[in-house]
């Protein structure tokens, strides 16, 4: 009986509030799509994304994620810098980005705000900085990280969750799968792996210094990948980024391949210096020659860009020719294009293969 009473009560306290005029929960957008950004915050859109601007240093990341999806061709962008020093790759397939003036990588949140974009795109890096002070002013906003191979194949599911495209991501993640996976069973027969240095060469105030990366970089993770050693693994203390060596732990290291990259300017300059230097001469790698600069189109390929996949497969085939005989890297540039860009323009393509070759050229003079 008591039981009963209870349950009397609640029915006429439901009957009571409907009565005043209380509407249940109207039911949740059927188009509402969710997505997880590199800094863990998940964000709601019911609409197409039509206005979207990248804002902050290192845009060229986030743009590189962006433009692997055929939803970008319908937006209206505002980017910041995208040319790291070698030519701008967005800029050559939209030239209608050249056609509108860019943010610029300092601007305030305040910039940023009025512009009214429906997303605004930016480096997990700005997340205090920019992101949360965006959420404040309820500005949608999204961050990418795109630092290593893990990040890139989560963020590009919610990426593609982002853009209302859960099949183009999973393609793309395909393609690169299948690249990894031909480089791996390739040098899984390698019984002596050859020791490899990725030295970054920065010149300022005409004096030149080397860096190795962290342990857990893109960078690190694709000599590893390709069966090699990494030869600095485990000195770089620095509290983030790149750390300087001297000459000296250089030649300690004596390393059987030494690669050069530059990503602001091309690296000829610095392999002509180390190539004509009475200190260099002593070292293995520069008396069999094994001292190259990293390839190149637009951007580097030893770098958390796209391209990354192409600078893994340079490497495997530098290191281990004997293995990768044959690959034409001219034609793997090309086919990247066309299948992770959807680039078909033919003057485009020869561009960026043009590019290439001529980056490399100089490894076989």
């Amino acid at each position: 009986m008591k039981r009963f009473s209870t349950v009397f009560v609640l029915l006429l306290a439901s009957c009571f509030l409907f009565a005043q005029g209380i509407k249940p929960m109207p039911p949740a957008d059927p188009a509402a799509v969710a997505a997880t950004d590199a800094n863990g915050r998940t964000l709601t859109i019911s609409d197409p994304i039509d206005r979207l601007m990248i804002v902050g240093k290192a845009g060229n990341m986030p743009a590189n994620i962006l433009f692997l999806f055929p939803e970008v061709a319908d937006m209206h962008l505002t980017l910041p810098k995208t040319d790291q020093g070698l030519g701008d790759f967005f800029a050559l397939i939209d030239p209608a980005l050249d056609a509108k003036s860019r943010i610029s990588q300092q601007a305030s949140v305040e910039e940023i705000a009025t512009a009214n974009a429906d997303l605004v795109l930016m480096k997990a890096t700005h997340y205090q900085s920019l992101a949360t002070k965006l959420d404040q002013l309820q500005v949608p906003n999204y961050t990418v990280s795109l630092e290593t191979w893990d990040e890139w194949q989560s963020e590009l599911v919610e990426f593609g969750l982002l853009l209302q495209n859960p099949k183009r991501a999973e393609e793309i993640l395909n393609l690169y799968r299948e690249k990894l996976s031909f480089i791996k069973e390739r040098v899984a027969t390698v019984t002596e792996p050859k020791r490899l240095l990725l030295l970054q060469a920065d010149r300022r105030d005409n004096t030149t210094s080397y860096k190795v990366a962290p342990d857990d970089w893109l960078q690190t993770w694709m000599v590893q990948t390709i069966g090699a050693t990494a030869v600095w693994q485990g000195t770089n203390k620095a509290a983030a980024g790149w750390s300087t060596v001297s000459f000296e732990q250089i030649a300690a290291w004596d390393p059987d391949l030494i690669v050069l990259i530059s990503y602001n300017t091309p690296t000829r300059s610095f392999l002509e210096g180390v190539y004509t230097s009475p200190i260099w001469a002593d070292l293995a790698a520069t008396q069999h020659r094994a001292i190259l600069a990293s390839p190149h189109d637009l951007m580097n390929y030893i770098q958390p860009v796209a391209s990354w996949i192409l600078g893994t497969t340079w490497l495997a085939k530098e290191t281990y020719p004997e293995l990768f005989s044959d690959i034409d890297m001219v034609e793997e540039v090309r086919s990247f294009y066309q299948n992770f860009y959807s680039i078909t323009d033919e003057r485009i393509l020869g561009i960026l293969t043009d590019a290439y070759s001529t980056s490399v050229e100089q490894n076989r003079q």
